[in-house]
């Protein structure tokens, strides 16, 4: 199950409405930001294709201008699998 950070820059103007589209998504959890500051979303779906198309969509909301993957981790690979 990959879990991942990401950070979001938005227009200030559209701050509130973009928080209101996140908050509809399953899958995301938006953290407490500061006004001002970019926002913190962490995603937690059951495949990578799931997490792709999920990043691709909220870089897709209007008033977003950029997405970074800050954390990114596989809950449920076994460390063997990971070497």
């Amino acid at each position: 199950m990959p879990v991942s950070g990401l950070v979001i820059q938005v227009d200030p103007a559209q701050r509130n409405t973009i928080i209101s589209t996140l908050t509809n998504f399953d899958n995301v959890e938006l953290t407490e930001t500061p006004e001002g500051e970019p926002l913190v979303v962490v995603l937690d779906v059951a495949t990578m294709r799931e997490e792709e198309a999920l990043f691709k969509e909220i870089n897709d909301i209007p008033g977003v201008h950029n997405v970074t993957l800050s954390y990114h981790n596989f809950e449920d690979i076994a460390e063997d699998q990971v070497n």
